[in-house]
């Protein structure tokens, strides 16, 4: 595949093409979004839909309740989770972090204490303890509130629409040939409720129900059979209300009840409560709150709560309208972009990172993972709502800090070393991987940067200065220098895919560029500040080690590493575990994996070119002295010829190969990879992208899609060319509002 230069959009064309993008019709927004509504048509496991606040979500199946969540269990199960609700078994062993603790010396690092899962040297107890700290705590299942004695293969003429402009899932179906109507919202910011109209002609009565948790790494969190170990008590109840207490083990919380018309509320089971009205006509309200003096407002109230969160979220958003757009491509691509804008908002607006499965189900026991917060939230400011990406900025600065700063000493770095896995409280958890990863680090410095230049203060300067410079602190620590070749290298980390391991992987080629672009930016913070730069960083940043090349000038993912090419011993290394000897290691030091060589054909070409490593060294990042754009160019088209278009998973690989594409003006491809051949099998009826059986969905996956196609429409700084991802024939005709261009 030969691609062309970057450089040949004429300045006649590029105006008459900037003139076409920025049509003044303004886009009609409610329009835009009501004609991308979800909608089911059958009861089925994997089409769930999802309301709330974005800090507070429910799942709910074609009745427009959690009717069935047994028959939804291993799909996008019904959950009730919030930001707030997290529970730990008791600790009954009194494990701490401290014995997860392991010393691994690293190439470059020969010192360094990690919290490790398996480590070869811990002892039985450490493993216990890795065990019990990785799934403690995980997240609550709040409740399940869904239609008493209804069976799935009596449910039949579904009929359902989530209406996402404001905020109300309206359903129809009927049971045993009864036809009902229900329309469900869920509350506004601080509101984590359920409320429900139902419609029938005869009283449908609603059990609430509670589990205990599982604490299993990625499932419903429901376990409907240790009823023994938890409680629910009704603490006070009048004719259209009630209130009540959760307690499980050391977690405490609240649910307030109210319903209109006549109803009787009975405890039916130790965890277990049926309300049946009089009337087939009535609603009622269920609110979930650590607190108990939060109370269940009526149905009305809540309606408008939702659809005020909701009709701001959508008139002040960024927006990109398809509708003039004659490729085939066009409307489900905007199907993808729209949806997923909602399933960002109603999961994933949080006051920490999102988890990979938001707040569906637990993935990972529902904690999060710092590196994919590029994908999760950086969109957030480049689409008109950087207070959403500030509020998990705080919670670095707020919350994370000390913590970070705690792994970077017993490393022996200054400043901050930011953890892979963790929760709310930010204690980092054991990982024999992500512990080591190091592409999280630069994160915080890219988020403040994006805040900052879509609302720029000086306020916000000096609020986050210290985070940034701390951050930056520990990124220049972590580099070696090379004295036969004066250069700074990157040694002894894992590389962003996980499969370049930290003892043998050399100068993976996005850690390099996300190092270089991290100095960059903190110096650039200094001299906002009125500070002097720092020598020490901008000697790294001017010898740092340049991304490796094959012969024939492809940019590999690392200079060495297992599964890359090594063309100097014509040879692929791998990876094999090396087993620890009688007795383990001295000081609990982990085993260094060996080596084994497979030797490579002549003449046969062995990179075919990566959106894990080296296409996301320019994409996502902007240029850098570390690669050449020609360099670039021919790594893309490598890329392109031999990516797996037809197979494969919506994850974060696709729209970092857009991104590449994108910022080397190279359309084509960038369609190609934001819309992977039209693929509609990938995507669940609510906007959901379905990966594998353990994720059902993945919201990087719609992060990712939002920050790469906000991209394709704005740019980046100088870009001259409008919708630089979209192709100039004629058939894209994208329009868009209140998107901002990435640096």
């Amino acid at each position: 595949m030969t691609l062309p230069p970057t450089r040949t959009v004429s300045g006649f064309l590029a105006a008459l093409l900037l003139f076409t993008a920025c049509n003044s019709d303004k886009i009609d927004r409610h329009a835009l979004v009501t004609r991308n509504n979800p909608r089911v048509d059958a009861l089925a496991p994997l089409n769930s839909l999802n309301l709330g606040n974005g800090a507070f979500t429910l799942t709910l199946d074609a009745t427009g309740l959690q009717t069935f969540p047994e028959f939804c269990k291993d799909g996008l199960s019904l959950g009730t989770f919030s930001e707030w609700g997290w529970h730990a078994f008791p600790n009954t062993e009194g494990y701490t972090q401290e014995e997860t603790l392991e010393d691994h010396p690293l190439p470059g690092h020969p010192h360094g204490i990690y919290s490790v899962q398996e480590g070869y040297g811990l002892p039985e107890r450490g493993r216990a303890a890795a065990t019990w700290v990785r799934e403690n705590p995980h997240r609550l299942h709040l409740g399940n509130v869904g239609f008493e004695g209804m069976l799935p293969e009596e449910i039949d003429g579904v009929d359902q629409t989530l209406d996402m402009w404001d905020g109300v899932l309206r359903s129809s179906f009927r049971w045993k040939g009864l036809p009902v109507e229900v329309e469900t919202v869920s509350g506004g910011e601080g509101e984590d409720l359920l409320a429900a109209r139902i419609r029938a002609e005869k009283p449908l009565p609603v059990v609430i129900r509670f589990p205990y948790p599982t604490g299993e790494h990625s499932d419903d969190a429901s376990d409907w059979c240790a009823d023994e170990r938890h409680t629910t008590e009704i603490l006070a109840q009048d004719g259209g209300s009630a209130l009540l207490r959760r307690t499980l083990d050391g977690t405490v919380y609240h649910v307030a009840l109210r319903w209109s018309g006549k109803a009787a509320l009975e405890q039916s089971g130790p965890n277990r409560l049926t309300l049946t009205p009089e009337s087939g006509n009535w609603d009622f309200c269920v609110r979930f709150s650590e607190r108990p003096d939060a109370p269940a407002p009526a149905w009305k109230q809540a309606a408008a709560s939702a659809k005020r969160l909701w009709n701001d979220y959508w008139k002040n958003t960024g927006i990109i309208d398809f509708s003039h757009c004659t490729d085939p491509r066009a409307p489900l691509l905007e199907r993808r972009v729209v949806q997923s804008q909602y399933l960002m908002r109603v999961q994933e607006a949080q006051h920490f990172p999102p988890a990979e499965t938001g707040l569906t189900y637990n993935s990972w026991f529902g904690k999060f993972h710092l590196e994919m917060v590029m994908w999760h939230s950086f969109h957030w400011a480049t689409w008109n709502r950087p207070e959403l990406l500030r509020r998990q900025l705080a919670w670095y600065k707020d919350t994370a800090l000390p913590g970070a700063r705690e792994i970077a000493a017993r490393q022996g770095f200054p400043g901050v070393r930011w953890m892979k896995m963790t929760d709310p409280s930010a204690l980092e958890a054991p990982s024999d991987v992500g512990s080591f990863l190091l592409w999280q680090q630069p994160h915080p410095i890219y988020m403040a940067e994006l805040i900052y230049r879509a609302e720029p203060s000086q306020a916000f300067l000096e609020e986050y200065a210290d985070l940034v410079q701390q951050t930056a602190e520990m990124l220049a620590a972590f580099v070696t220098y090379d004295a036969a070749r004066d250069r700074y290298c990157i040694e002894g980390a894992c590389g962003a895919n996980e499969s370049y391991n930290e003892d043998y992987t050399v100068n993976p080629a996005f850690e390099l560029s996300y190092l270089h672009f991290g100095l960059s930016v903190a110096q650039q913070w200094r001299e906002r500040l009125g500070q002097p730069r720092v020598a020490q960083w901008d000697e790294i940043l001017a010898k740092l080690a340049p991304l490796a090349e094959s012969p024939d000038g492809i940019y590999l993912p690392a200079e060495k590493g297992p599964g890359v090419p090594d063309f100097e011993r014509m040879a692929i290394p791998r990876s094999l575990a090396a087993p620890a000897p009688p007795g383990g290691y001295i000081n609990a030091q982990r085993g260094t994996r060996e080596l084994a060589w497979t030797p490579m054909e002549p003449g046969r070409s062995y990179v075919s070119g990566t959106s894990s490593e080296n296409l996301l060294a320019f994409g996502v990042l902007p240029a850098n002295r570390l690669f050449t754009e020609e360099g670039m160019q021919r790594t893309l088209a490598r890329a392109a010829e031999r990516y797996g278009w037809t197979g494969g998973s919506w994850s974060w690989n696709f729209p970092s190969l857009a991104m590449n594409a994108t910022r080397l003006l190279q359309p084509e491809v960038a369609l190609r990879a934001i819309t992977m051949d039209n693929r509609s099998d990938l995507l669940l009826p609510g906007g959901n992208n379905y990966r594998t059986e353990r994720l059902r969905m993945y919201l990087p996956g719609n992060g990712g899609l939002l920050l790469a196609v906000g991209m394709m429409c704005a740019g980046w700084d100088g870009c001259t060319v409008p919708n630089p991802g979209f192709p100039k024939d004629g058939r894209w005709d994208v329009r868009w509002e209140n998107l901002k261009p990435l640096p």
